[in-house]
């Protein structure tokens, strides 16, 4: 399957996502040169410690531009579909088209998206069948990005020797350090609770084999209870057996042929 581009033109959508992408470069920029070099360079912390630092930021950044720019599972004009799940289809009141169960048709991108979750506005992009597992390690990797940063911070604040050598910190940042820690938490504060209640959202509705939209459509009167087994369902949505490869954002996705009809529909 080659890789889809998926833009969408929506300035709510675009300035969610700069505020996003502010963060992780304010983060990325002054915690390096203000806590993890200067440090490093006196000994207080082992280089491995800003290896996983950086190694944190490109998984949380290659997510979020991945899940921002890739197709979620927008429908084709002329879909094909098999003769033996016909029955499994219906057609759009919106736009008109056929679609599978499970899809729906999203009033800001103004088309149909298979299995669609929801439309996030801080990605600028829906979240369906073909993007959800970058969603997910989005979620993921900005809350470990968040809580490195935190533990950065408070390290900074009670546990780091401070610095003999001023040199070793910017002229700019040494005089507002107190400033930056102080942005750099409540970022971080705000970050991580935030992707905690979303990713535990996602979670809930992984187990229960339940999208954000049914669950407020209340589709099914036992929509709580587990359909299959967690790792079919993780699975389906990685697009792989191989659970190291649910972390790993670099990939490309092969979707497994699972027919629609084994699922709930909407």
């Amino acid at each position: 399957m080659g890789l889809r581009i998926h833009f969408v033109f929506d300035p709510q959508g675009w300035f969610c996502m700069t505020m996003i992408v502010f963060v992780w470069l304010y983060n990325t920029l002054f915690i390096p040169k203000l806590i993890l070099f200067p440090h490093y360079e006196e000994e207080h912390i082992s280089s491995a410690v800003i290896v996983c630092y950086y190694l944190a930021s490109l998984l949380c950044v290659t997510s979020l531009v991945r899940a921002s720019f890739a197709d979620p599972g927008r429908l084709p004009q002329n879909p094909h579909i098999p003769h033996s799940e016909r029955e499994y289809w219906d057609l759009c009141s919106k736009c008109n088209l056929m679609r599978p169960k499970r899809s729906h048709h999203c009033s800001r991108c103004g088309h149909c998206v298979r299995k669609m979750d929801h439309h996030c506005p801080w990605i600028n992009n829906c979240v369906g069948e073909d993007n959800h597992w970058l969603f997910l390690q989005l979620c993921f990797y900005t809350e470990v990005l968040s809580l490195f940063t935190l533990v950065l911070d408070f390290c900074q604040y009670y546990y780091f020797h401070p610095l003999t050598k001023a040199g070793n910190v910017e002229y700019f940042l040494y005089r507002h350090e107190l400033a930056a820690l102080r942005i750099s938490a409540f970022m971080g504060i705000l970050m991580f609770g935030g992707m905690s209640g979303l990713f535990y959202t996602q979670l809930t509705g992984l187990l229960t084999d339940t999208t954000t939209i049914e669950k407020m459509l209340n589709c099914c009167d036992d929509m709580m209870k587990p359909r299959k087994p967690w790792q079919q369902t993780f699975s389906e949505v990685f697009g792989t057996h191989w659970k190291i490869l649910w972390f790993i954002p670099f990939r490309q996705r092969q979707p497994l042929r699972i027919s629609y009809h084994f699922t709930n529909h909407v």
